[in-house]
């Protein structure tokens, strides 16, 4: 009865690391907002150059923020709820239905890697400012981001399944692991265009990031080769893996949070870009002296690349690196003991259970964890007035196991994009095997949207979701105020033109 009861819970362990990891499930690139022609500090995510594009040459965002999560684990099917009613509090059976408990979740069929992402991010107050070809911006970024990676199939098929047909016979995984990163962030941008002749533009730009770890964490399997002996035993026949435990609780109490001190660990960031510009026309007059008086660039299309999240963070407070190398390690899960409610008391139970020495394990007190790097290409084409066809693709770069690793993107983003309004239908590949359709509208300088329509509107599994908002206000180029005295034309009796609809 003991040993059902543990195994039950290591199930939902397994399961809640997949669906409910994270503190804050907060979205991923947000082409709502990001691509729009209004987007101001906002364009700086994706691409840095992106800012002396923006028909706004002053921009002010008061607070953004996204939630989302995938997972190819398993899901909760569209007929027995949806997202809003668990919103509202609705309760959830316990167990598994293919495990012999309740039909509530489902799992994927057998793959033979599974993955599971949660990003958040919380944009804060930041402001841009352009002055001719020259953009600069500042503010600050709360983000967190949770992985898993190449997670074996066949370990989870042994876990979830019957073993019959896997006793003594070996089990190979390559690198796998989960990571889980939260920091913020102080950026400085910066974006000029070196480059102007003949509607021909070409902007290059940066965003300087000095970044502050609050929590770290990552478990990195390098190489791991087993084999089940019976039910109960197995035999690990190779295992090499390392952890890094960097968290905002108490080690040795697990019920009590520790925020001295907040950041963890420190380090240095950097996003960089270029944008190539067709315009439409050559620009012949710059405008007066007045910032408000520049004008505004309308292009036939745009092209740009960039590099996202270069960079590292130091934990050195609070810090615990382990290592663990073994092999011909046989373990009976019956005879597993120990207390394994806090840090401390797990690792040296982990410790003495696979080197024969509880305080073996830890290596040293500080490790380094790199940031969810990427490229990224953009396109933005000007199909006619207030119509605009964007596409993007995102891959991520990891130059180590126990980098967080950012899901790959390829979308397509039909926009209607106007001062009052603003409407976006990304229909994206997600990783490179989920197609999605998503929705954005932004009311002058409110946005709001979902790559995951399907997920809102109750009518796809609930595997994962997707949600961003951004609230912000700006003042467009070209428009001054009367009181300024016509700065953007002779005519002093010039008025304040909104351009709703331009």
């Amino acid at each position: 009865m003991k040993n059902h009861y543990v195994a039950k819970k290591l199930k939902w362990l397994t399961i809640l690391l997949f669906f409910l990891s994270s503190y804050n499930l907060f979205s991923q690139e947000m082409p709502g907002i990001s691509f729009s022609n209004y987007s101001g500090i906002s364009g700086s995510m994706t691409n840095p150059a992106f800012l002396t594009g923006s028909k706004v040459y002053f921009d002010v965002n008061i607070l953004g923020g996204d939630i989302f999560l995938n997972n190819t684990f398993g899901y909760i099917p569209k007929d027995s709820t949806n997202i809003w009613k668990l919103l509202r509090g609705g309760s959830l059976p316990t167990g598994f239905g293919a495990y012999g408990y309740n039909s509530f979740y489902k799992i994927y069929p057998y793959r033979k890697t599974y993955n599971f992402t949660a990003i958040s991010t919380i944009m804060g107050p930041s402001i841009m400012v352009q002055n001719k070809k020259s953009a600069f911006g500042t503010g600050i970024r709360i983000k967190n981001f949770e992985s898993s990676f190449h997670f074996p199939g066949n370990f989870l098929k042994n876990i979830y399944y019957d073993k019959s047909d896997s006793l003594n016979k070996d089990e190979l995984s390559k690198s796998f692991g989960f990571s889980s990163l939260t920091w913020y962030e102080l950026h400085f941008d910066y974006a000029y265009d070196f480059y102007e002749r003949y509607g021909n533009k070409w902007t290059i730009g940066i965003e300087a990031k000095i970044l502050f770890g609050i929590e770290g964490f990552y478990s990195s399997v390098n190489r791991l080769k087993y084999h089940w002996i019976n039910k109960n035993q197995i035999n690990i026949d190779t295992l090499s893996t390392s952890l890094g435990i960097a968290l905002p609780i108490n080690y040795n109490n697990a019920n009590k949070i520790n925020l001295k001190p907040l950041s963890k660990g420190h380090g240095l960031g950097f996003n960089i870009g270029i944008l190539y510009t067709k315009n439409e026309k050559p620009i012949k007059q710059k405008g007066g002296k007045a910032l408000c008086a520049q004008p505004y660039e309308n292009y036939k299309y745009r092209i740009g690349f960039s590099i996202l999240d270069i960079g590292i963070i130091k934990f050195n407070k609070t810090a615990q690196l382990h290592q663990i190398n073994t092999s011909n390690k046989i373990i009976d899960i019956n005879n597993i003991y120990g207390d394994f409610s806090t840090v401390n008391s797990t690792m040296k139970v982990i410790s003495e259970l696979l080197l024969g020495d509880s305080t073996a394990s830890l290596k040293d007190t500080a490790f380094t964890m790199s940031l969810p790097t990427a490229i990224s290409f953009q396109y933005d084409y000007h199909y006619r007035k207030n119509i605009f066809i964007s596409g993007f693709w995102i891959h991520p770069l990891r130059f180590q196991n126990k980098s967080i690793r950012r899901p790959a993107q390829l979308a397509i983003i039909p926009r209607y994009d106007t001062r009052l309004l603003g409407v976006s239908i990304p229909v994206s590949l997600y990783d490179y095997h989920q197609m999605r359709l998503g929705l954005a509208i932004r009311i002058y300088t409110l946005t709001i949207g979902t790559d995951k329509l399907g997920t809102l509107l109750g009518t796809s599994n609930l595997s994962g979701m997707d949600f961003y908002f951004n609230l912000k206000f700006n003042f467009l180029k070209g428009t001054c105020l009367t009181w300024k005295k016509g700065a953007c034309s002779k005519n002093k009796k010039r008025a304040l033109d909104f351009r709703l609809f331009k």
